[in-house]
Formats: structure tokens, sequence, C-alpha cells
């Protein structure tokens, strides 16, 4: 089969790519946003002033914050402060963030696969922490409130530091139109995990009713935004990691 996930390739390995080829299967991507890192030597001043070194944990919820992050922990070169910043309790969503924290040398990952979503991990920080500690939310320009809201109406000391800016690109249509012919007339399906830049596609397919893709969706949020627009998902994953996702397209497509 061929699967096309309308979302940008994590570097340096997408776990996407990795199971659906692992599987015989062949994942096209169709990146959606353009994701631009702030001034880094800014950002290592922050890491390295006492306002972070002081706090008592981090989250970070983004892929695109943890890459830009991690590439900011290679610039610092004092040895003794990365031991100190390794050694925070990192709060993130879903297995995949937790995963690359992990790998670059986070001893104390926190919520990972046991916080599909945001409200999920706020509640986690709750349960762990008292109100009185210092957090601070590493984070895009676009984002979503839910985590500082509780957090903050929970009495946390949060603070947010923005990572990197988002923007539409300007080259999904023809990047999309141009996977659909090396796909053409073989068992495909088109993976959604966010409404933001899908616009145009959506638009495709309510308007093509001979589209022949089957659609999948990472979660009930994005599910609830495809059905707005009048498409029903063939396959919504359980829990929004890769596994989840393959097994649940392979368990349809082994029905048809």
């Amino acid at each position: 089969m061929h699967i096309i996930l309308l979302k940008n390739k994590t570097t340096p390995a997408d776990p996407y790519e990795e199971i659906i080829q692992t599987q015989g299967h062949s994942p096209h991507f169709i990146p959606l946003l353009r994701h631009t890192h702030l001034d880094k030597d800014k950002i290592v001043e922050y890491l390295t002033d006492v306002d972070f070194l002081g706090c008592d944990a981090f989250i970070i919820t983004s892929q695109r914050a943890v890459e830009c992050f991690n590439e900011c922990m290679g610039m610092i070169k004092d040895n003794e402060i990365a031991s100190r910043i390794f050694s925070k309790s990192g709060y993130t969503v879903g297995p995949a963030t937790a995963e690359i924290l992990g790998q670059s040398g986070f001893k104390d990952v926190r919520g990972g696969k046991n916080a599909g979503n945001g409200s999920i991990l706020a509640d986690i920080i709750m349960q762990e922490m008292s109100p009185n500690k210092k957090v601070i939310f590493f984070t895009g320009e676009i984002r979503k409130d839910i985590i500082p809201r509780k957090l903050i109406k929970a009495g946390f000391d949060l603070k947010e530091r923005v990572l990197y800016r988002t923007e539409a690109r300007n080259d999904i249509v023809v990047n999309f139109q141009e996977t659909c012919d090396i796909v053409a007339k073989t068992p495909s399906w088109l993976v959604f995990f966010s409404p933001q830049g899908t616009e145009s596609i959506v638009e495709y397919l309510v308007n093509s009713d001979n589209h022949g893709f089957k659609i999948a969706s990472i979660g009930p949020t994005t599910e609830e935004y495809l059905e707005e627009k009048g498409i029903k998902p063939s396959v919504v994953a359980p829990k929004p990691d890769s596994k989840s996702l393959l097994e649940s397209i392979l368990g349809v497509s082994e029905l048809i």
C-alpha cells in the first residue's frame, strides 16, 4: 500500500516512515508547514541563564520544539551546565517526543505514551508537582492554550518560551498532485495529523467523489474537523503514535 502522511518528516528519523517501510508499504510525506527556529544564540543564552536553570521542570510537547531544543543543547559548551539541564524533569505529549528527548540525553522524561494530549499531560503534572513549583513551557508561536490554562488556574508559576514560528507552505497543492500521480490506481491511504494547513487538500477531497483514498485520522480532534467538512475517516488511531496508526490501517485493509 501507499500511505500518504500529511506532515513534515521528522528528523533525524521518522517513526512513521520506519514502521511503514518495515511492514513492506510505501510512505509518502507531504509537508504542510514551514517551521523556522528562532535565534538559537538567544535560546542558548536563556537555557544557560539562572531563570531556566532554577526551574523545577519543563514542558515541551511539539517535535519541532524538541528538535530546536536539542540543537541548542548541542551548542552548550559548559558540560556542568548541560548536565544540570539533562537532569531536569521534562514533560511531553506522546511517545515520539518522549523518545527523542530520551535519546538526546534527558533521563527523567515524563508523560510520553501516558499523555496522549495536552489536557492529560496537564493532569499528570498537577498530580506529580505542587503548584508552587516553577515550570517552563517551550512551544511554538502557535499553540493550544489547554496546558497553560489548566496549570495557571491550579496556581502553577508557568512561563512560556517560544522556540519556533510556523507558516503554511505555498507548495502543498503541487506536492499533493505529484504524489497522487505516483500512487494512482493503487491502494492508498491519506493520513491527517492536524487540521492546520490541510484546507486545500480537504477541498479537493470534498469536490472529488472518486478520489480513491481511504482516510485516516491520528486522533479525535482531527476526526471532528474532517467530519465537519463532510469527510468520514475510515480509521481513527486509538493512540497518537505510528504503531497504533498502522495497526488500525492494516486492520481495516484486511477487511476490504
